[in-house]
């Protein structure tokens, strides 16, 4: 699980690039999605251990998005990342098994903290 794979969906392309780098730069594997239907083809092509998904997005907002990934990839551990207040939407996300949900800009030792966490859960998994 040392190199485990991520997915990062947003919309905001500034904001994948510099995530993808950060993450790239500590060893993952990281794999990008411009919206809510590019990450549900890209959950069907590849296994993520970890999926960082803004909530807010054109076409599919993330809590969609989210709900149709977990179908197809039901082991992949989903991060919430929003930088508006959007409380009813961040509920219904934990309430359908999102991992935690981070807020932008993102803390990035709070986020490596919790892929930390999950992958290690993982690993005692299996």
């Amino acid at each position: 699980m040392d190199n485990a794979q991520i997915l990062i969906v947003d919309d905001d392309p500034g904001m994948t690039e510099t995530l993808a780098d950060i993450l790239c730069d500590k060893g993952y594997g990281v794999n990008v999605a411009g919206d809510g239907y590019k990450a549900i083809e890209k959950g069907k092509e590849g296994r993520y251990d970890v999926a960082l998904m803004d909530i807010k997005m054109p076409g599919l907002n993330g809590v969609e998005t989210f709900e149709k990934f977990k179908q197809i990839s039901p082991l992949t551990s989903v991060i919430m990342m929003t930088a508006y207040s959007v409380g009813e939407l961040v509920k219904e996300a934990l309430m359908k098994g999102a991992y935690d949900v981070i807020y932008k800009p993102l803390d990035i030792e709070k986020l490596i903290t919790m892929i930390k966490a999950i992958c290690k859960h993982k690993r005692l998994e299996f």
